[in-house]
């Protein structure tokens, strides 16, 4: 039995941290980085957020407008590495989004906490009046609570279309597919178009990755 999980490289969805959980009975320890600084945030044994590591990093949360992302706001992650040497990285663009904290976990430690990652800008999709609507929200609002879905991709192909691949369950029914398409009309309009397309599997990029959403506008995040 292991003492402890670690997750890192994909984002931890939270039906997925209780599955992972209840198989081996032990809690999941969520981690954030990238290849460029290693180790931006982690969460510890009180789960109260994500300890930023700002011993080695100066990390920003900006805005679409440049401006700084307040506590409990969504912000482009922007850093610099404090550590190295020989090649410095200044202001490097992530491009994933958090959501900063203000909050102090009471493990004591004192680090900044980051409440949670949102997602990869390439990963957000567009509603006609131009606000963004994150991908992983998407999943969570679907993908775990309509049944019959084993599996989905939601592709953004234009402003009002889009092309949501699939992997039925068995318990896959007519509801679902109307109780999918219902939700995607609330949130984008019923003027929208939407193609479903069932497939046996969905592939990961070649990175070795899933991703959930895919927007294909040529739409600048600032």
């Amino acid at each position: 039995m292991p003492k402890g999980i670690l997750s890192t490289s994909m984002m931890l969805v939270p039906h997925e941290r209780l599955i992972i959980e209840d198989v081996f009975g032990v809690e999941v320890t969520d981690r954030y980085g990238c290849e460029e600084v290693s180790l931006i945030a982690s969460e510890c044994e009180r789960h109260e957020g994500m300890h930023l590591n700002v011993e080695h990093l100066y990390i920003e949360f900006i805005k679409d407008d440049g401006s700084p992302a307040r506590p409990g706001e969504m912000g482009r992650i922007i850093v610099t590495d404090l550590m190295n040497k020989a090649m410095p990285i200044i202001r490097y663009q992530v491009e994933d989004m958090g959501v900063p904290s203000d909050k102090k976990c009471s493990c004591g430690r004192g680090l900044p906490l980051m409440e949670r990652i949102v997602g990869r800008t390439a990963d957000f999709l567009i509603r006609r009046d131009g606000s963004r609507v994150a991908g992983i929200s998407l999943i969570e609002n679907t993908l775990t609570k309509i049944p019959g879905i084993s599996q989905m991709q939601i592709i953004q192909e234009a402003l009002g279309k889009f092309v949501i691949n699939i992997v039925r369950g068995s318990n896959y029914t007519d509801a679902t597919r109307q109780a999918l398409i219902k939700y995607l009309y609330d949130l984008f309009g019923d003027h929208i178009q939407i193609d479903l397309i069932p497939t046996n599997v969905i592939n990961p990029e070649a990175s070795g990755k899933y991703r959930f959403t895919i927007c294909r506008l040529d739409i600048p995040l600032h």
